[in-house]
């Protein structure tokens, strides 16, 4: 069954913003790539994105975590929207990225997103927990 896995917001400050969702909400990193940190309750992850400036600020993108990607690409198919896009495959991303009829970006992922930093292909800052 599909289960919103992933959620990502664009900030002014992503390291700041991960400082306040491990301390208030108890979120610990996994991974850091430039200035972008990803975080996970365990289920569920958090990727804070470097916004371009205030007004490019919020949620950015969601993602699905699903057991079966063709069965999903025929649900979208008759859905009639855009088909599914392959994204780079070096651990940060989903498997595929797609939209819903109003252009709402949304990830794809079979695989899943990684919850411990020690999973990642991407090596953290040394600030986990």
């Amino acid at each position: 069954m599909p289960a919103l896995r992933h959620l990502a917001i664009k900030c002014q400050d992503p390291p700041a913003m991960a400082e306040f969702y491990k301390a208030t909400f108890d979120m610990h990193e996994v991974a850091r790539h430039g200035r972008v940190v990803y975080l996970s309750d365990g289920y569920i992850n958090l990727a804070l994105l470097q916004a371009k400036g205030a007004e490019d600020q919020g949620i950015n993108h969601f993602g699905f975590l699903v057991e079966d990607m063709e069965e999903t690409r025929k649900r979208l198919a008759l859905a009639e929207v855009p088909e599914p896009f392959d994204k780079p495959r070096d651990g940060r991303y989903a498997e595929w990225e797609a939209q819903d009829p109003e252009g709402n970006r949304f990830d794809i992922g079979v695989a899943g997103w990684y919850t411990e930093p020690d999973q990642g292909l991407v090596p953290t800052s040394g600030t986990a927990g």
